[in-house]
C-alpha cells in the first residue's frame, strides 16, 4: 500500500491524480484550508498533527507530535511512502523500515531538506532545480532523479476555467510565505496592495492565513486557478502560484524577496515570469497586461514541450516497488 502525506495546500492538486490512481492511504495536517481542499477534491484522508505556525519552537514541537501520530495511525501493509517536502514522512518511513520518495522543487528549503533528504530512498526533482545544493544538504547523488518539467504542470492538468467569483478587471495578489521556515524577510504585502490601489488598480488578495488586507477584497472561492486565469495580472510573493500563473499564460510578477528558485529562473528565462520591486510593480502591471494574449500562446507551447511530473512519479514508484519486492 502506498502512503501519501499531504502537508501543504498545493500538494492537493499535485497528488490528486496519483492518489486516485494508486488508491493511496492519505494523511494530512491541520493547516489553513488544506482539509477543505482535500474534501473538495473528494480525497479521503486521516489527520495527524498541525502546522506549527511561524515560531521555530512550535514548529519543532508540532513536528515531533506529528511523527508520533503518524506512527500510530499508519495501517499494516504500507510499503512505500510518497510526499512533497514533508518533514515527517521520510523520518517515519526510515524508522519503520520501508522506502520513501520525496518530491523536491525548492533547493533553498534548507531546514526541511537537511532533516529529510539523507533518509529518502528516492528524490524526484525538476531538471531546472540546482540539485548541487541538495547534495550539500544530505542527498546522495545516486538517489536523485531529475525530470524535464515543473511540478505545477500537475496542478493545471485538465484545467477548465470557471466563471470567476470576482467580476471585471482585477490584479490578483498572493502574499509571501511568511510562516515558512525558509522565509526570513519582512512581509510587505500590505505595502504592495497600497501601491497598486494608489495607482488605480482593483486588487484581489488570496491570503495564506485569516489576515485581512486594506484596499483589497478576499474571495471565498477555493478555485484559485480560475482566479489566476481570469486576472489581468498576477503578483505573487511566493512560488507555487507564480508558476501556475506563468504556465497558464497569465502575466506573472514575482516580488519574492529572496534568491529565486531554479524552477522560477527557468520561467524567467522564458519571459513567462518577471521579478519586480514593489515600487516598480504598478507600472510593470500596465506593461505586462498588454502582452496577455501572446503570453497565453507562449505558455501553451512550453507546456507541450515539458514532461508530465505525475508520469515521472509513477515511474519512480514502480521502480521502488521492483526494488522492495
Amino acid at each position: 500500500m502506498i502512503w501519501v502525506d499531504v502537508t501543504n495546500l498545493p500538494h492537493v492538486l499535485f497528488f490528486r491524480d496519483f492518489i486516485a490512481r494508486s488508491k493511496a492511504f492519505v494523511t494530512a495536517r491541520e493547516h489553513s484550508s488544506l482539509t477543505k481542499l482535500l474534501e473538495a477534491r473528494g480525497i479521503d484522508y486521516f489527520i495527524a498533527g498541525r502546522h506549527g505556525g511561524a515560531d521555530a519552537r512550535e514548529k519543532l514541537l508540532e513536528s515531533a507530535r506529528r511523527i508520533q501520530a503518524l506512527a500510530r495511525i499508519l495501517p499494516e501493509g504500507v510499503d512505500i511512502g510518497v510526499a512533497k517536502h514533508s518533514v515527517e514522512l521520510p523520518r517515519v518511513a526510515f524508522g519503520l523500515g520501508f522506502p520513501c520518495l520525496q518530491v523536491v522543487d525548492n533547493e533553498y528549503a534548507e531546514h526541511q531538506n537537511r532533516l529529510t533528504l539523507a533518509l529518502c530512498t528516492r528524490i524526484l526533482v525538476p531538471r531546472a532545480l540546482d540539485h548541487r545544493l541538495l547534495l550539500r544538504q544530505g542527498a546522495e547523488k545516486k538517489r536523485i532523479t531529475r525530470f524535464n518539467g515543473l511540478c505545477e504542470l500537475a496542478h493545471i492538468r485538465g484545467f477548465v476555467p470557471r466563471d470567476p467569483e470576482v467580476k471585471g478587471d482585477y490584479i490578483l495578489v498572493r502574499p509571501e510565505p511568511s510562516h515558512a521556515a525558509y522565509f526570513r524577510e519582512k512581509d510587505r504585502t500590505q505595502e504592495l496592495i497600497n501601491a497598486l490601489a494608489e495607482a488605480g488598480h482593483r486588487v484581489v488578495a488570496l491570503p495564506r492565513t485569516s489576515k485581512k488586507y486594506k484596499h483589497a477584497v478576499s474571495p471565498r472561492s477555493l478555485d484559485s486557478l480560475s482566479l489566476i486565469y481570469h486576472a489581468r495580472v498576477f503578483v505573487g510573493g511566493g512560488g507555487t502560484m507564480n508558476r501556475e500563473s506563468a504556465l497558464l499564460g497569465t502575466p506573472a510578477i514575482s516580488y519574492y524577496p529572496q534568491e529565486p528558485l531554479g524552477v522560477d529562473r527557468f520561467l524567467m528565462r522564458r519571459k513567462l515570469l518577471v521579478r519586480g520591486r514593489i515600487e516598480d510593480i504598478p507600472s510593470l502591471v500596465e506593461e505586462l497586461a498588454e502582452k496577455k494574449d501572446s503570453l497565453r500562446r507562449k505558455a501553451e507551447r512550453l507546456r507541450q514541450s515539458l514532461e508530465d511530473p505525475i508520469e515521472a512519479l509513477d515511474r519512480e514508484v514502480s521502480s521502488l516497488r521492483d526494488l522492495s519486492s
